[in-house]
């Protein structure tokens, strides 16, 4: 499975990147805080997931996620965010995330997202 985290925070991008990298299943994780590198590593790694952070400079994330998703039809997206109301949480599901995860205290609940859909024992496990 290949990750790409994009996430203006550093803090966030090393400790999310630390932490997959432990995982069964993954073989790529490539973490950036800049939209425009974001969209050049997608097309060059054609990941399977896309880590998604609402709060990136001169862009809005919300209107990129169906471009991203019309593009790479198997890309998945989990959007994490500081900005976890409930009005942007639906704008991003609508849009076409697959999960939302607030990061005060939904961190731990993307890893389990994320470990289930990297351990190739689970998945054959579940089919």
């Amino acid at each position: 499975m290949k990750i790409l985290v994009v996430d203006h925070s550093v803090h966030i991008r090393f400790r999310l990147t630390r932490q997959l990298w432990a995982m069964p299943g993954i073989g790529q994780v490539i973490a950036t805080a800049d939209y425009l590198q974001a969209l050049r590593l997608l097309k060059h790694m054609q990941p399977t997931m896309l880590v998604l952070d609402l709060d990136l400079p001169n862009c809005d994330p919300i209107r990129l996620i169906p471009q991203f998703k019309r593009e790479y039809q198997d890309l998945m997206v989990a959007v994490l965010s500081n900005d976890a109301t409930y009005y942007k949480r639906q704008r991003c599901l609508q849009a076409g995330a697959d999960w939302f995860f607030d990061k005060s205290d939904e961190f731990e609940l993307l890893l389990t997202q994320l470990r289930k859909l990297s351990d190739p024992k689970q998945l054959r496990d579940s089919s």
